[in-house]
């Protein structure tokens, strides 16, 4: 059976200063992920020096979630100077607007008393003000709801499979409590999306747009295939994540021919409880698709998921 539950990863949709640009080469996922790993095991010095070598194999740029994570290994390892380097780049970008994440965030402790500081939080404030004019603050609020429920029963699944079994009567609850979620969501979404169209992280924010796709990716084959070219001229528009249209494309290839063009979607054998690909057109160049969308090697997605060959 096809793996369905798809709990939306952030890092996958937020792709920053690149919104609209090809994606990062292959080299620069895997890099990315090694300076996670480091600064996991609390190697900042390495995990910042890491990072750095990431976003040189892109010409200096990089995803905004990646220069902030470069940030806090920067002043995590004592620099002060270098983490400052990459908050300013991100919240000069006019997408960051955060503040009472960047306030708390243990990780930049160490330069919180640096006189510059209070000029990164005034940025990063005027950022806010910036973006919360432009937005329809109704329309946000109902979307994020909408999307915290959307993700409620599926951030339990893996430890209720886990603990009980995929057939268990405690599985089965949840999903049907989660199918009801769904049905909800889908009726709410599709009137906002008919009435205002697909709207942009400008005019709702970064999860109410991610909101839109989360219910649409989560619905039947029709649902999805209607909405698709919607999604298609957002993300055309630099309105949404190209990475997302992606998904969503081999969703529907996979369902209605078996067949996928990026490699973002897995058969799991009952029996085994082993993932596979669905198979993927043309897979000798699947990479060079899944970069120009912002989305990490094929390689680093099957090890993630424990598949040996594709």
């Amino acid at each position: 059976m096809k793996y369905k539950l798809y709990l939306i990863g952030l890092a996958l949709l937020f792709s920053g200063d690149i919104f609209a640009q090809t994606g990062p080469p292959p080299a620069y996922f895997q890099l990315v992920k090694k300076a996670d790993t480091l600064f996991q095991k609390k190697e900042y010095q390495q995990s910042a020096s890491t990072y750095s070598a990431a976003f040189n194999t892109f010409n200096g740029r990089a995803i905004l979630n990646d220069r902030y994570n470069a940030a806090c290994a920067w002043a995590r390892s004592g620099k002060a100077d270098s983490a400052f380097f990459h908050l300013f780049k991100v919240a000069n970008a006019g997408k960051y607007a955060d503040d009472q994440h960047l306030a708390i965030d243990s990780d930049l402790a160490s330069i919180h008393k640096d006189s510059r500081w209070p000029d990164l939080m005034t940025i990063v404030r005027n950022n806010k003000t910036a973006l919360e004019a432009q937005y329809n603050l109704p329309v946000k609020k109902q979307l994020e709801d909408i999307f915290a429920s959307d993700q409620y029963y599926r951030r339990k699944a893996d430890s209720i499979q886990n603990r009980f079994g995929f057939k268990s009567p405690q599985m089965q609850s949840l999903l049907d409590s989660m199918k009801t979620q769904d049905k909800i969501n889908l009726q709410k979404t599709t009137a906002i999306l008919d009435k205002y169209g697909w709207l942009g992280p400008d005019k709702v924010g970064n999860i109410a747009n991610l909101a839109l796709f989360a219910v649409i990716v989560h619905a039947d084959l029709p649902t999805m295939e209607k909405y698709f070219p919607l999604l298609k001229d957002a993300a055309d528009k630099n309105a949404a994540s190209k990475g997302n249209l992606a998904l969503l494309q081999d969703k529907i290839e996979s369902a209605r021919y078996h067949y996928q063009t990026y490699g973002t979607q897995l058969d799991k054998d009952e029996k085994t409880n082993k993932f596979s690909f669905v198979p993927i057109k043309d897979k000798e160049h699947v990479n060079e698709r899944r970069a120009a969308v912002g989305l990490p090697p094929i390689e680093a997605y099957a090890k993630q998921w424990g598949i040996t060959s594709y």
